[in-house]
């Protein structure tokens, strides 16, 4: 089980360089071309992004009635998307599964947590989608009308009734999601779509804040487009097509190419590096007998890789 754990984060490595095979002179040119300061404001806007789901997960599983600690929390959420760069679309949700297993959590609960928190994701991106195609910006094929209508669907699946229905029916336990629950979970992935947007707009050649909207619609959908191809580790491929077609119209294609890379190359060093600095942190927090939860490398491996907008 050991030599299984750790070929998974062989596979989650392979996965991660995958997306760049090929593209090694594009990276480079890219980055060259962009300021470093650009590139730390970028950065620092991912990692916003990313600690703000963060949060939104532990919400859903503290929905289900097992809360846990921020620093544990975020390992086990940190360490298990590692498993999206498995191809399968699945990994992450299992790697969530078995590591809150050992923290008391049923692996049922914390599966069921991570599909409504990947439902969560796709149904606000539908909804920024929506509102910014129904406020006239171009957003590829969508007119006013359509993005009404997506906006509608975004809305009704966001519903409390819904999701603690939808939710309920998966896990065999209680989603108990109020309306201010809701609220504040629309509100948190709100600000993570601002700040992935954001991310975008500065590393555009002329950043300019008036392209927000339309940065924010196009990042939405090729999240939702990288989702669907579950074959593709992190929607790796699919997810720059999309961000290139979407964005070439208001930053040229040349320009366009050059931040969807960038974008992923920013994308895969945080989730990286957050899973790292999780782990780090939760390594040091004392179980009930006054031991660290992890004392090594090879045990993180053991305890937290087995088994995945």
């Amino acid at each position: 089980m050991r030599a299984a754990r750790w070929l998974f984060l062989v596979v989650v490595l392979a996965g991660a360089l995958l997306a760049f095979r090929g593209h090694g002179d594009e990276v480079v040119s890219a980055i060259g071309a962009t300021s470093m300061s650009s590139v730390a404001g970028a950065c620092a806007l991912v990692l916003l992004g990313l600690g703000l789901t963060s949060v939104a997960w532990l919400a859903l599983l503290r929905g289900f009635g097992h809360p846990l600690p921020p620093g544990v929390g975020r390992s086990v959420f940190f360490v298990g998307q590692l498993g999206k760069y498995v191809p399968g679309g699945v990994w992450s949700i299992g790697a969530h599964a078995h590591l809150a297993r050992d923290h008391g959590v049923p692996v049922r609960v914390t599966a069921s947590t991570s599909l409504t928190f990947l439902g969560l994701n796709l149904a606000t991106a539908a909804g920024v989608v929506g509102v910014v195609a129904t406020a006239g910006v171009d957003v590829g094929p969508l007119t006013p009308m359509t993005g009404a209508l997506l906006g509608l669907v975004s809305l009704v699946s966001l519903l409390p009734v819904v999701v603690n229905r939808l939710a309920g029916l998966v896990a065999g336990a209680r989603l108990g999601l109020r309306w201010l629950d809701v609220l504040g979970l629309v509100a948190l992935m709100a600000l993570t779509w601002v700040s992935y947007a954001g991310a975008v707009v500065v590393l555009s050649p002329e950043p300019t804040w008036s392209v927000l909207p339309g940065a924010a619609a196009a990042f939405a959908t090729a999240y939702a487009v990288g989702v669907a191809i579950v074959v593709a580790p992190a929607g790796v491929g699919a997810r720059e097509v999309t961000l290139v077609a979407l964005l070439s119209p208001m930053l040229g294609v040349g320009a366009a190419g050059a931040v969807a890379i960038l974008v992923r190359v920013l994308h895969t060093g945080a989730d990286l590096l957050l899973a790292l600095v999780a782990w780090a942190i939760a390594s040091r927090v004392p179980r009930p007998g006054g031991r660290p939860a992890v004392r090594s490398t090879s045990a993180v491996v053991h305890e937290g890789v087995a088994g995945d907008p």
